[in-house]
């Protein structure tokens, strides 16, 4: 029976210490030959379209969602034209002015994200209209810790899970790594100004290319990333 016992514990013994080395092994393989992020999310060019002059928005003919072609008019503005010089000698005493209407078209193909005026609505020149997401050019910004970063490089294949896709998995490819840090950028300094300094794993934005086919993605949607370096 003592025995039976001690080869059962040995038996656990040897199988536990299987389980913790395919693990170790498992999760080192994965360090070795991959660079994996959940800091991840869709994105997609947006192309703002403004005002061209000082005037009134009309016939305003586009809504959230709706998807427009290239060249295809957004908007109508009616501009109010500088009063003629009077010529000289002319017994006219006051100059009328005018209004003429402007065009406003679509840049790009695309679908409105965001209608920022109304029918009616007096603007000046630059005021944004609309925005326009390019949905046929979706990418991936993955932010990899600055500890990883040195591993990767353009080229490089991936593996791309969407949540908004569950058990789906999209390839894609490396294609451009910001020369700066995430919050390089960012409009709160991170330097301590109470004495006290806590650090923080910094980390880099890498753009990748997605292969889509077949599904809608939407800029926003989280993703995770597994890069393959070896």
């Amino acid at each position: 029976m003592k025995q039976s016992r001690v080869i059962l514990i040995n038996v656990l013994i040897i199988v536990a210490l299987i389980l913790i080395g395919g693990v170790v092994a498992y999760y080192w393989t994965q360090s070795y030959d991959y660079v994996s992020t959940q800091d991840a999310s869709i994105s997609a060019p947006t192309i703002p379209v403004a005002a061209q002059a000082n005037g009134t928005i009309q016939d305003l003919s586009v809504a959230v969602g709706q998807r427009v072609s290239q060249g295809q008019t957004i908007a109508e503005e009616t501009v109010t034209t500088a009063p003629a010089a009077t010529a000289k000698g002319s017994k006219t005493t006051a100059a009328t002015s005018g209004t003429s209407i402007v065009n406003i078209v679509a840049p790009v193909s695309g679908y409105v994200a965001t209608v920022s005026v109304a029918n009616g609505q007096t603007v000046a020149a630059g005021t944004p209209l609309v925005t326009l997401v390019q949905l046929s050019k979706v990418t991936v910004i993955a932010n990899i810790p600055e500890t990883k970063i040195r591993n990767v490089s353009v080229g490089q294949s991936a593996t791309i899970y969407v949540d908004a896709h569950p058990g789906v998995s999209f390839t894609g490819t490396v294609e451009a790594i910001q020369p700066t840090t995430q919050s390089f950028f960012s409009l709160i300094p991170t330097a301590a100004t109470s004495g006290t300094y806590t650090k923080v794993t910094q980390r880099v934005p890498v753009e990748l290319s997605i292969d889509a086919a077949g599904y809608s993605l939407l800029p926003g949607e989280d993703a995770e990333v597994r890069i393959t370096i070896h």
